[in-house]
This record gives structure tokens, C-alpha cells and sequence, in this order.
């Protein structure tokens, strides 16, 4: 199970990047698919006959097809197509997300304790104190000042960081979605990412060096419950934001309100001018 799981994952991620163009004066941008770790959800076909494929187009070949009310299971999301697990065949690859019913999970929801009842104690008779010597003041002693509480740890940041961090949380705020926080260690790790990336000269999420985004993270001890990341190569970190906003799987990694936490990394780049990565997780 886990090398079917793997291979779904490899499959999800091999596609080939997408490049996104900005229209200004000489500037172009390239930005890759963003691809989206679902878990392992139950999902039931749509679809009279749907064709399984061995990648995220109809260019791909077919490797089995599945019909209308087969149970299966989805690990992930890349644009508009589902990675797939089908149990009965042990067919694995990608399908389109028309013609799939996922079941999403709900959370949980736990009932309140109900409050204990206590017995109630026999009423007794109240006993008379007797009366006691007048004790003596004692000596007060001075008050003292209350310490003053430790702010929270402060990441320090690169102005070009700053300015992309206060890009991206103006759209969430216009968007109702509460602001990210950079993690300290995830701040590192996007950092080593945009290095691998212009040190080694490609420009995919599957690094040849760390592996996926998230086998990365996991090799350094990022927790997260959901994770995705956005890269991009551009002369300016304004033009690389707008050629994620006007990608609809980086604008929905942006846009995430199940993401609280990020981090970025940004490189000089002889060929783009810039690599930029960022990551965010949710905990």
C-alpha cells in the first residue's frame, strides 16, 4: 500500500511545470502547478466509463477505466485532476475531478461533559467559635513590581520577504482569511529550497536534492496537518505575485484559510533574476 501511495505521489508531481507570463514591458514569469495533499478520502465515480490515466491531461495514456459507482480512494489534487487508488483492481493514476464524488470529512465535534453531581452533604448544627486573642499586625511587606512579559520571538526577515509576506496577507485579508505567521524553521527550509533550485538549475516541486515539498519539510521536522508550496522565477516579487494570483492552484494556496503558518525563500537567479518559494503549512 505505502509504494502505491508513493507512486500516486510521484505521478501527481512528475507533471510538467507550467509557466505563467506577466504582461509587462520584458518581464516573464514561470510558475509551476500547485500540487495539494488531500489525505486518503473515500470518492465514488460519476461517470458512465472514466479513463485512468498516467498523468493531468488527456495527452496521457489510459491504464484501466472505471465505471459509474466504483468506490475509491484520492490522495491528492493537481489543478483539475484527483491521484487515484481504485482497491479492487489495485489501479492507481489520475483522473479528472468532474467525475468524481469526493466525501469530505467533517470535523469532529465532541459533546460537552455533563457537569458531575456531587451529594449533597447532611445539614449540621454550626459549631460556636470561642472567641480568640486579637492577633498582633503584621509587618507588610513592600510590594513589588510585576516583570514585564516576554514578547514572542521575532523572525527577522529580508525587506523583499517582507514585501511579499504583506502581498500575500492583504489578499487573504480581502478575502476573509486570517493573516500567516512565518515559522522560524519553515523560514529556513524555503530558503534552502530556492538555493536547490537555482544551485542545481530546474525548476519543478520535486527537488533532486530534498525530494517533494513535503518529504522535505518532514526531513526537517516541520509538523504540519496540511502543507502546500508555490515557486515561481521573476525579475521582481511583485511580478511573481501576480503571476500567482492569476493562477487559480497558486491563488488557491494564497487564498488557504486552513493555512496559518509560511515560509519564503528568495534567491538572485541568473536565469529568472529571482527564484522565489514559498511554503505554507497548516497546524
Amino acid at each position: 500500500m505505502k509504494k502505491r501511495i508513493a507512486l500516486v505521489i510521484v505521478i501527481a508531481m512528475a507533471v510538467t511545470i507550467a509557466f505563467s507570463f506577466i504582461p509587462e514591458s520584458t518581464t516573464t514569469a514561470e510558475a509551476s502547478p500547485a500540487y495539494t495533499v488531500l489525505g486518503y478520502l473515500d470518492a465514488k465515480v460519476t461517470a458512465n466509463y472514466l479513463n485512468v490515466r498516467t498523468g493531468p491531461s488527456t495527452n496521457y495514456r489510459v491504464i484501466c477505466v472505471l465505471q459509474k459507482g466504483q468506490n475509491v480512494k484520492v490522495f491528492g489534487k493537481l489543478g483539475d485532476w484527483y491521484t487515484i487508488y481504485e482497491p479492487a483492481t489495485g489501479c492507481v493514476g489520475v483522473v479528472s475531478v468532474k467525475y468524481l464524488d469526493v466525501v469530505w470529512p467533517k470535523p469532529e465535534s465532541k459533546p460537552e461533559p455533563e457537569p458531575e453531581q456531587k451529594p449533597q452533604p447532611e445539614p449540621q448544627p454550626e459549631p460556636q467559635p470561642e472567641p480568640k486573642p486579637e492577633p498582633k499586625p503584621e509587618p507588610q511587606p513592600e510590594p513589588q513590581p510585576e516583570p514585564e512579559p516576554e514578547e514572542p520571538e521575532k523572525v527577522s526577515v529580508s525587506p523583499e520577504v517582507q514585501t511579499l509576506l504583506d502581498l500575500v496577507n492583504k489578499a487573504r485579508a480581502e478575502a476573509g482569511a486570517g493573516p500567516l505567521k512565518i515559522d522560524p524553521e519553515l523560514q529556513k527550509v524555503t530558503v534552502l529550497k530556492a538555493k536547490d533550485l537555482v544551485e542545481n538549475n530546474y525548476f519543478s516541486h520535486e527537488s533532486p536534492t530534498y525530494g517533494s515539498p513535503f518529504d522535505m519539510m518532514r526531513q526537517f521536522d516541520i509538523s504540519f496537518r496540511t502543507a502546500g508550496e508555490n515557486i515561481a522565477g521573476n525579475k521582481t516579487v511583485e511580478g511573481a505575485f501576480k503571476a500567482w494570483m492569476n493562477s487559480a492552484g497558486h491563488k488557491k494556496n494564497i487564498l488557504n484559510s486552513g493555512f496559518n503558518y509560511t515560509g519564503i525563500g528568495i534567491v538572485d537567479s541568473p536565469k529568472y533574476g529571482k527564484i522565489l518559494v514559498q511554503m505554507f503549512i497548516g497546524r
